[in-house]
């Protein structure tokens, strides 16, 4: 086979090899289309069904018919009914924001008139958003989060009035080494406002530091530090007997030099000395450790607390697109 053959053939491998890697990319592109031509068709129907509903005067049943038409194609018109929907349930918060994006969306697409009149449509439903205001006290909380019906709260939330729905909320509050708290509170409709107010954390006592553990904590620093205290005691005693067995060999020592008799005796009291050095600092160690046991006890902590204040206010309008 020639050099320019081989090369030919390479060539037509490689051209094959992309003409591989086209089509599938094709059908995959292919299949993409189809998958979003079928899921707004469903848009469609759950569209039409959520509409009928509406006028049948069930729009509770309406709304989760209009939410997942827009997961399944994200409609302007989708978006303002669902809207819509939410003023006639009562959720004015939920109505509110679709009505602004709404608004912001047809602005884009220069459609003054229709902006206009989700902007009229927010501008109603405003003063019927019902507000909660979340205080945290103990914010200072190492790793504290906080969280309403699941969804996080950020600390930029925290003391500011949000918008909510109106009905009944859970907020939770948790850190580690600290237990959970959790408390309901219930938002009125019609502007009201409600402010839930959020303690210091209790401490776990399942947690490796927490604070019922504080007295556990002391007692095992006055267990570890005695401990070190009886070590540093038989230290000492070793040491004592190591100069005692030293001086054993005076009889057959001439200042450093010892006859063999003499050299055994010393090195056994240096035997002793050395293991009564390594038990000393194990006592010393140990009283140390029992020290900073003590001054890391938690003190009992304070019970978690809520407050609730509600205001009343607001008023009822509708509209059509």
């Amino acid at each position: 086979m020639t050099p320019q053959r081989t090369k030919s053939r390479a060539w037509r491998g490689r051209l094959a090899g992309l003409c591989a890697i086209g089509a599938g990319l094709t059908a995959a592109l292919a299949g993409g289309r189809a998958a979003r031509a079928e899921d707004k068709a469903g848009a469609v129907a759950l569209f039409r069904e959520a509409g009928a509903l509406v006028d049948a005067g069930q729009a509770s049943r309406a709304c989760p018919r209009y939410e997942e038409s827009l997961r399944l194609y994200d409609s302007v018109n989708t978006r303002y009914f669902l809207a819509d929907c939410y003023e006639r349930i009562g959720k004015m918060a939920s109505a509110w924001a679709q009505f602004l994006e709404v608004a912001a969306r047809v602005r884009a697409t220069g459609d003054r008139a229709k902006e206009a009149k989700a902007r009229e449509r927010a501008a109603a439903v405003q003063p019927k958003v019902s507000r909660l205001t979340v205080v945290v006290e103990a914010a200072g909380t190492p790793g504290l989060e906080v969280k309403r019906n699941g969804a996080p709260v950020g600390p930029g939330q925290w003391g500011v009035p949000m918008p909510v729905d109106a009905g009944i909320h859970a907020i939770e509050a948790s850190a580690p080494g600290k237990r959970t708290w959790t408390a309901q509170v219930e938002v009125k409709p019609g502007g009201a406002t409600s402010t839930l107010v959020v303690r210091a954390l209790a401490d776990d006592p399942a947690s490796g530091d927490a604070g019922d553990a504080g007295d556990g904590r002391r007692t095992l620093a006055i267990v570890t530090a005695g401990a070190g205290l009886v070590t540093v005691g038989v230290g000492t005693a070793l040491g004592l007997a190591a100069k005692s067995r030293f001086d054993e060999s005076s009889p057959f020592c001439n200042g450093d030099r010892c006859d063999r008799r003499g050299m055994d005796i010393r090195d056994g009291a240096v035997a002793r000395a050395n293991v009564a050095t390594v038990v000393f600092g194990v006592g010393l160690a140990a009283i140390a450790g029992g020290g900073v046991l003590w001054l890391t006890a938690k003190s009992s902590p304070r019970s978690a607390s809520i407050g609730l204040t509600p205001t009343v206010g607001g008023a009822l309008v509708r509209g059509s697109f």
